[in-house]
């Protein structure tokens, strides 16, 4: 940091540092401005915001109006009124679509798009090593323990990584990151860099209600303008691999007077910039909407990451425990006064930026977002939206042709009400002199060149209406996979979108988090050898189309020879349609307890499942009883009858029926065994064969038939 012990002395012994930083900001300046990134920029701007030279005139906005006709290289025009400037303007729709779809997908509500995982083979911290060296436990040998206890740390550590990410707005900055890189292909993202967190809170202490604020330096991520952020030219596609990086930022005189007290800072400096107060400033670009950034009255900031010499190292009054001859550095520099140098925050000399490019641009960091890509669509719109417009105005009026011999009263040749016309003497015939006729339209054909346009803005962008929540025709999809084929294909852009934000913003940016948890942090539980998964954002693009798989998976979820786990599987489906699924389920654990336990209707469903089967043993057992009790019967007449057996053979054989036992049906008595004698019929009104029925007045059947008394 400067050495504040003489504050005039800095200012004399830093001029040769003030001038090389000074230098290293002007080459990183005209670089980009060499690029003709700012003129593409200037054109993805305007046509985001509907301007284009034949309206630029009419337009109210700063854009349009301050910025646009310094900078342009084509001339402003003003429209005499005749021709059409309107402004069909489809650029705005689908960036604003790109970068929505994106970040839904990428930026759920209900986890992270990275995590944090132990290496196959996790090495412990020294401290670690001995906490367990010191409970008895070999960790040399209880590699098994050491990974257990690795997977438990790299979990803190992703929880308070996490934490801090919640606590200054990750999710919003990341957002805003994804419409600036759809909108002009580039976007900037600034972490973790330290800054003052306050925290207030209420404490009811003896029945009073007192308000206590708590101060703390933590990590912080933000959006930065791209217009406002400078890498170096010779960095190629990566700013990693350049030497500096120049951020531009507006303070007020009374945040220039807060720096003051700070530790870091030159206090003499700052004074005497407060009394200079701030500069004459060219007027800062438009912001994104149009709306105006006055910066009157403000002082530019310039905030360096880089290398300087060891030597201006030194003479900056840096204290440098090495031999390195090249120092990383961040330095301040109000205008062209060094307010601070000191130290680059990270031991491992990482530049806090990110750039996230939509489609690379080879040797540059910048991209080409959708602004770039819908440009040539968008003019044809506007070229054959604008010619419908001229012709349907001109349809709309008759053209008149006058002959010779007529002039007007007043001497205007115009077409209106109630005029008078004023005939040579030549003219027989009035109506001979005027012709009218109108003009042939031709909105039909222009209507198909518009509809072509959008056609191609489309293909150009790779962002069909699909993705937009709209269907085009020809893109019904009757069947359900056919949608699903058709979404698959129409996400193919958003997949290379994903491994694009995981390679160049997800993984560098958790990456710096973690080396400043290892580097800052006090709490030694979440320190370890780990390293960044960022798979997660390519899978979450893959979510929707999975979503139609899980919903016909639910009817074998309880078949258990699929081994699909119906919990986890509802979790999944909730997360599809981004919800919480914790907002409608039960914890897992309370779920897996109830799997132990009885289901009352299970057992209730077992219970008769039960009945009914010693119902149908019941209903078994009698039809066996039955059957015996029939054969017995049959055989009891066989024995009797010998003669029926013959004709129940034959009977039986024309049904069908095949004989288990070989003859005879009727079998022998065994020896020994006495048999009975048939009961005879005792019945009187069947008496047995060869016997005469009683007489009428005989037993029972006197008086009836014979009369008598």
């Amino acid at each position: 940091m400067l050495d504040q012990t003489q504050p005039t002395e800095p200012s004399r012994r830093l001029n040769g540092v003030i001038t090389a930083l000074a230098r290293k900001r002007d080459k990183a300046i005209t670089g980009r401005q060499a690029s003709g990134i700012e003129q593409e920029w200037l054109e993805d701007e305007e046509f985001y915001l509907g301007i284009d030279d034949a309206n630029r005139a009419f337009q109210r906005t700063a854009i349009a109006t301050a910025i646009i006709p310094k900078l342009s290289t084509q001339p402003v025009t003003t429209p005499d009124g005749s021709k059409s400037m309107v402004f069909l303007n489809i650029t705005r729709p689908f960036v604003d679509a790109a970068a929505a779809r994106l970040a839904d997908m990428l930026l759920p509500s209900d986890e992270a798009c990275w995590g944090i995982k132990p290496t196959p083979i996790a090495e412990m911290s020294e401290t670690q090593a001995a906490l367990m060296q010191a409970a008895g436990v070999d960790w040399q040998a209880q590699q098994e323990q050491i990974q257990t206890a690795a997977e438990a740390a790299a979990k803190a550590m992703a929880t308070a990584i996490e934490d801090e990410l919640e606590e200054c707005g990750w999710q919003g900055s990341v957002r805003a990151v994804i419409e600036d890189a759809a909108r002009i292909g580039s976007g900037v993202l600034k972490g973790p860099v330290p800054a003052k967190r306050t925290a207030k809170k209420w404490v009811l202490q003896d029945g009073n209600s007192s308000l206590q604020v708590q101060t703390e330096i933590a990590p912080t991520s933000k959006r930065i303008d791209p217009w406002n952020f400078y890498p170096d030219p010779a960095c190629g596609e990566d700013i990693h691999d350049g030497g500096e990086t120049w951020e531009r930022s507006y303070i007020t005189p009374k945040q220039l007077r807060d720096m003051r007290d700070m530790p870091g800072y030159d206090s003499a400096t700052v004074d005497r910039l407060l009394k200079e107060g701030p500069k004459a400033q060219a007027t800062a670009r438009a912001a994104g909407d149009g709306t105006h950034v006055p910066v009157e009255g403000q002082f530019e900031l310039w905030t360096h990451y880089g290398v300087v010499g060891k030597d201006d190292a030194l003479e900056a009054g840096i204290e440098l425990n090495d031999e390195t001859p090249l120092v990383n550095v961040m330095a301040l520099l109000v205008g062209d006064q060094l307010v601070k140098i000191e130290l680059n925050p990270m031991d491992t000399g990482d530049y806090p930026y990110d750039v996230l490019a939509w489609q690379r641009r080879p040797g540059m960091p910048w991209g080409m977002g959708i602004g770039r890509h819908i440009r040539t669509p968008q003019r044809m719109l506007n070229a054959s939206c604008r010619a419908m417009m001229d012709n349907a105005a001109m349809v709309a009026g008759i053209q008149l042709v006058i002959g010779n011999g007529v002039t007007p009263q007043d001497g205007v040749y115009g077409f209106n009400g109630r005029k008078l016309w004023r005939a040579d003497p030549e003219v027989l015939d009035v109506r001979g002199a005027f012709s009218a006729f109108v003009p042939p339209s031709v909105i039909d054909e222009m209507l198909k060149i518009i509809e072509f346009a959008r056609a191609i803005a489309e293909q150009t962008t790779g962002m069909p209406m699909l993705l937009q929540g709209q269907q085009t025709q020809g893109q019904a999809a009757d069947t359900l996979g056919g949608m699903q084929l058709l979404q698959n294909n129409a996400s193919g852009v958003l997949r290379r979108l994903a491994k694009r934000f995981d390679d160049y913003l997800t993984e560098p940016h958790i990456r710096r988090y973690y080396n400043w948890m290892m580097q800052y942090d006090e709490r030694t539980e979440i320190k370890g050898d780990f390293q960044i998964d960022v798979l997660a954002s390519s899978a979450l693009i893959e979510r929707d189309s999975q979503k139609q798989f899980m919903l016909a998976a639910m009817q074998f979820a309880r078949d258990q020879e699929f081994g699909i786990d119906p919990y986890k599987l509802f979790t999944e489906l909730a997360k599809s349609d981004r919800m919480q699924p914790k907002n409608i389920q039960i914890p897992e654990e309370e779920y897996r307890q109830r799997l132990q336990k009885p289901n009352e209707l299970d057992q209730a469903n077992a219970a008769l499942a039960n009945a009914r089967a010693a119902s149908e043993e019941a209903k078994a057992v009698l039809a066996r009883v039955q059957t015996m009790f029939s054969a017995i019967n049959t055989a009891n007449l066989a024995a009797g009858n010998p003669a029926l057996a013959p004709a129940a053979d034959v009977t039986l054989e024309s049904a069908g029926f095949r004989d288990s036992n070989s003859p005879p049906i009727v079998g022998q008595v065994a020896a020994g065994v006495v048999q009975q004698p048939m009961p005879e019929n005792t019945s009187p009104n069947f008496p047995p064969t060869g016997q005469q029925m009683p007489q009428s007045d005989v037993g029972a059947a006197a008086g009836i038939e014979g009369g008598g008394p």
